[in-house]
């Protein structure tokens, strides 16, 4: 079975699914926490991304290159932040989330198959994941706190129910 591939997609259609990640970066680090919690939510998110050049489905590879990380980050920035350059608000981050993933899965359904929905599924849960992960909500200098927090999981579900629908 052939795995899909940027080539045969439209434009339209690679931007909703190169910038999934992006968003799901943004809208799980939006769930609470510091700023430098964000920051290294954040990070590791795009780490996440990046790695997903090593990956084995050449769909995910294409959306981790670097030259396509900035594309998707540039056009991401545009979308999320209002009209004083303030970034929109958790419930808005989650809900534009859930509609792009729902997009890009409706895209793989239509040009795909189900190995490309498995792939892009694993790979965005992951980006989630380590997202989610990268720093302990709650905690005082390092001590205590919960390795993802409760608003964390809810926005992780979410995105799973978006990639399942």
């Amino acid at each position: 079975m052939k795995l899909l591939s940027r080539e045969p997609l439209t434009d339209e259609q690679w931007a909703v699914l190169r910038e999934g990640p992006q968003l799901v970066i943004l809208a799980v680090s939006s769930a609470g926490g510091t700023r430098l919690d964000s920051l290294l939510e954040r990070a590791a998110g795009q780490r996440a991304v990046a790695a997903g050049a090593n990956n084995d489905h050449p769909l995910v590879r294409a959306i981790g290159t670097r030259h396509e990380i900035e594309a998707a980050l540039a056009a991401v920035e545009r979308r999320t932040k209002d009209e004083r350059g303030a970034i929109r608000s958790h419930e808005e981050l989650v809900r534009l989330t859930v509609e792009q993933l729902q997009r890009a899965m409706a895209i793989l359904r239509e040009v795909g198959g189900e190995l490309d929905l498995y792939g892009y599924r694993e790979f965005i849960m992951g980006v989630a994941r380590k997202v989610a992960e990268a720093a302990r909500e709650d905690d005082i200098f390092g001590l205590g706190g919960q390795q993802v927090s409760d608003a964390e999981r809810d926005v992780i579900k979410a995105i799973a129910h978006a990639l399942s629908s």
